[in-house]
Formats: C-alpha cells, structure tokens, sequence
C-alpha cells in the first residue's frame, strides 16, 4: 500500500536486491568484463602486427571503454540501483547517456570510417591514377586552409568531438532547466508529472529532455551505419574488418526502436521490472565488443598459425645469407646451379595450384618467382583485400632500382645522384613516417638508419610536415597531404648511402610478405581455381580476373 505524500524525492535509500536476478546481473557484469578486458589486452600487445596495425585500435578501444562503462551502469541498476536516492540514480543515467554514449557511438563509427578510408587509399597501388595530388607541406595563415590540410581522421574527430560538445552542452541545459530532478529551481511548467509514485517513477524516465541523446542514438544507428554498411559491403578483406563493421552495425538497427517502445507501451512494464529499456541498447553494446574485440584476436591467433605454417617449409629454403635472396630476385634464374636457392618453376606453381596443395607454395622461393615475374595479380590482392598494397608496391620499386643501379657505374657522380634521387623517392612514398600514407611496418632502428640517409634531403623537398597535435587521436591519423611533384636533391649525399641501402628492410618486409599476405594469397588462388572448374573453364576464370585486380590469367590458367 502507498504511503500518502510519498514523492520519487521523498524516497528513501533501499538495501541491495540480491534475489537470484540480481546475482545474475553482478555475475554476469564481472565476468563479462573480465573477458573483454583480457581480449582488448590481447589484442593491444599484439598491435604491432600488420593486421592490428592497419585498425586504428585507439578509436575502436576509446569506443569500447566509453560504451562498456554505459553497459556496468545498466548491469548494477536492479541489484543496487535502489540503494541511492531515486532522483539521483536517473540523474546518473541522464548524464551518461547524454555524453559517455554518444562519444562512445561516435568513436565507433569513426573507426569503421577509417574502414573505408583505408580500402580507398589502399586502391591507389593498383591505379596510380588515383594517388593523391602532391604539394608542399607548410603551415597555412589561413584557417580555411588548415581545416583542408588536416589529416583525415583529424577531421573525423574534429567533427565528432563538435557534435558531442553539442551535445554534452544540450544536456547540461535542459538538466538545469528541467525541475523534475531539482524542484527549487528550473523553467516552470517542467515539474515532476503524476499523482502516484509509480507514475512519477515513469515520468522520470521519459521527456522531452531525453529525446537529443535518442535522436543522436537514431542518426548513428539508422543514418552512419546503413551508409557503412552499404559502403562496405562490397569490400573483401582477409581481415575480418568488413564482417566486424557490418555485424556491429546490423546489431545496432533495434536499440532504438526497443529502447522507445519498452519507455511508451504499457504492455512492457512488466519486462521493465527486470530488463530496463536501456538494456535493448546495450544488446548492442554486446555485439559491438564480440565483433570490435574479438574478431580481431581470432584473426591474430590465425596469423600465428598461418606463420608456423610457413616457416617450417622455409626452414630448409632460408639462404645463408640475407643478400642472397634478394639478389636472386634478379640475379638467378631457374637454371642457376650454383645459387643457394633454387626457385620453383612457373609450371610447378600451376601444378601445385591445379592439385590443390598449398604447403607446397608457402615458400621464400615461390614468392620471389612471382615477384619476379608476374606481381600484378599479388599487388591487386594485397591492395584491395590484404590492405597491405604498400608492401608488394615498395618491394617491386626497390628490386627495379636495385636492378638500375648495377646497370652503370657506381663511381659515376651522375648515376649515383640518380640513384640517390630514385632511392628519395622510394623513402618518401614507402617509409617517410612524414610523407608516406601507408609507412612500412619496420623496426625503429631500420627506420633511423634510413632517415640518417633521406631525411634531410626529403625535408628539403617535401618542406616540414604539419602534425596535428590539438586533438585527441590525431596520432592515429594517416596522412592526406604530399608533397609537390618531386624535385632533384642536388646536395651532399651522405656517405652511408649505396647499393645496399633497402637490404634489411627489403628482408623485412619480405618476410611480413611471406607470414602475412602471401598464404592468403595462395589460398584465394586456390579457391578461385576451384570455383572456376566447377563454372567450366573460362567464365570462371574470367570471374577470378576481375574479383583479384586482373591478370591471374598468366598464374592460373596454363
């Protein structure tokens, strides 16, 4: 029976609710955290990795944080909910709603975004058309100016941390002018509705003061993520990273709709008692850490087995000595006796492709044979499934200018100049951390070696590159500026420059090549093989040219 008088501010704190629902929630709240912290744990220590690397896990993870906090909140409602004031407990999910979850949902799909943006500046490996325009890299007066040379993530967030200062600012407005949660103050008009504390309880969780954070809620889920999903779907890569934009962005569709009929339909209030209507957003918050979090670790734990895979077979492959293999790029053919490596026939491919054993590709020498003779079909992959596309394009230039250079004479003034400007070039688009839009995934030491080497002759040319410091993950940025058509460095080259310069990055990524993207590689041509048998011959192996970038015919077909 309700007591007369009794108001939602009138409440007194209650003791915790320990029936066998409230057990479930803690228990289950405990556990869940624990797994999602071991996995995004996992996931950052490998983040070095290529397929890590490429993700932007601090936008994913700053989305995961802000939303899985939300989440703990909903969790404790029915178990201790009760035990602070009422008022103060909808205050609390005001507030988070109206800023840890919008910031959270921004995040996220500034991270599938950075999705899309990969895919397309990945694509210009293959179509040289599409390569950026180069221009000098300077600090403009102008504020219009900068906001067009701000890297593409910065302005992403930029926009995002504008909509959600917005938003915050709306929050905290209509909080101060809503007397339901602080009677002495507010607009008129705005007082807590209902006679009774049940309708009063119910008055609290609805209102015109919550409808911003569902309306922003509404344009994430039903206006960004359909486009992602649209967008993405037609992208295939070796990643998981388009199963993981479109599964959490489908799983996202319902919260919205659920979350405002459990608030309005009476039939719901029964399934309230137990389920808040908060809870159908968090289903969401459920999927988007299974596909944000663990897609990815599954992916590594495939990796670490694909590297097995390969170097086993390669362990009685590896030359003695790591010049060896790149000389054999250009150097061996396939009749060398003398070479310490002795490469697989363009026939032997084929017919360990037509027979279906790919152990027998997973080698150093197979890939070297098709880097040498035929890398279209593998840079086609690598750039438009693999989003690796810097990797092959840097080992092709690399071999050509090491091929140029033992062409002429290196006490030649004019050629080593040459050479030295070709090897710029090579710097600034593969591995300038300034210049280049996808640096390789090398060492620190390589990295100094090189820029020993480049660096002051590529500051020269390219100017002093602009790094966005004033917002929050501009570090993860991948840059959208270049510099001007590439001039001729006329001054001192240093003495450390020569013939062997690339080497141990060549090695290096080499082998990346060789554990990351070439047994996908091998895999897919299998596939493909397969799927083109069973289509009769030709139309299916046309199918394969097209789905891989073209030119599969010369590696496929006989």
């Amino acid at each position: 029976m309700e007591t007369p008088g009794l108001t939602v501010y009138k409440i007194p704190p209650m003791p915790p609710n320990w029936d066998r629902v409230g057990v479930f929630y803690v228990s289950f709240c405990a556990i869940w955290t624990t797994i999602v912290v071991a996995g995004m744990s996992f996931c950052w220590y490998n983040r070095n990795l290529p397929i890590m690397r490429v993700r932007g896990l601090p936008l994913a993870f700053g989305s995961i944080i802000f939303l899985h906090l939300y989440w703990v909140l909903a969790q404790l409602t029915y178990p201790i909910g009760a035990t602070m004031p009422i008022v103060i407990a909808y205050d609390v999910q005001y507030f988070v709603m109206g800023t840890w979850f919008p910031l959270g949902i921004a995040l996220f799909h500034a991270a599938n975004l950075r999705f899309l943006r990969v895919a397309k500046l990945q694509r210009q490996f293959t179509l040289p058309e599409l390569q950026i325009p180069r221009r000098r890299s300077r600090i403009q007066s102008a504020w219009f100016n900068r906001v067009q040379n701000m890297y593409y993530t910065t302005r992403i967030m930029t926009l995002i941390i504008t909509g959600v200062v917005i938003q915050a600012l709306l929050t905290l407005g209509m909080w101060l002018a809503c007397k339901k949660y602080h009677p002495s103050f507010g607009i008129p008009g705005t007082e807590i509705r209902g006679t009774t504390l049940p309708e009063q309880l119910v008055d609290l969780g609805r209102g015109w003061e919550w409808w911003p954070s569902v309306v922003w809620q509404f344009i994430w889920t039903w206006g960004v993520a359909p486009f992602l999903i649209w967008r993405a779907w037609d992208i295939r890569d070796t990643m998981g990273w388009r199963t993981q934009t479109i599964g959490a962005c489908l799983s996202g569709l319902h919260a919205t709709p659920m979350f405002l009929i459990a608030s309005y339909v009476p039939a719901f209030n029964k399934v309230n008692a137990y389920f808040h209507p908060s809870q159908w957003i968090h289903l969401n918050t459920l999927f988007i850490e299974i596909f944000t979090v663990f897609i990815p670790a599954y992916q590594i734990i495939k990796l670490w087995q694909t590297r097995r895979k390969v170097t086993s077979p390669n362990q009685t492959w590896a030359p003695s000595s790591p010049s060896i293999t790149l000389d054999t790029l250009h150097t061996t053919t396939p009749s060398s006796k003398s070479s310490s490596i002795s490469l697989i026939e363009k026939d032997q491919i084929l017919r360990y492709v037509h027979a279906d054993h790919a152990d027998g590709l997973y080698t150093l020498t197979a890939l070297t044979r098709v880097l040498e003779e035929h890398p279209t079909p593998l840079q086609d992959f690598s750039a438009h499934h693999d989003f690796s596309g810097e990797n092959i394009a840097f080992l092709t230039r690399a071999a050509k200018w090491k091929k140029e250079w033992c062409k002429g004479f290196e006490k030649e003034e004019s050629h080593r100049r040459d050479m030295f400007n070709a090897a710029l070039r090579i710097y600034i688009d593969f591995i300038s951390t300034r210049d280049a839009e996808f640096p390789l995934n090398i060492a620190s030491n390589q990295l100094k070696e090189l820029e020993a080497v480049f660096e002051g002759a590529a500051r020269v040319l390219c100017g002093n590159a602009w790094v966005e410091t004033a917002l929050p993950f501009a570090f993860d940025a991948l840059p959208s500026h270049r510099s001007d058509e590439i001039e001729i460095h006329t001054g001192e080259i240093v003495d450390q420059f020569g013939p062997r310069v690339f080497e141990d990055v060549q090695m290096h990524v080499m082998d990346l090549v060789l554990t990351n993207t070439w047994p996908k590689f091998v895999r897919e041509m299998q596939m493909q093989r397969r799927r083109s048998v069973g289509t009769g011959g030709s139309g299916g192996t046309e199918g394969v040219e097209r789905r891989l970038g073209g030119g599969l015919r010369g590696l496929l077909c006989i």
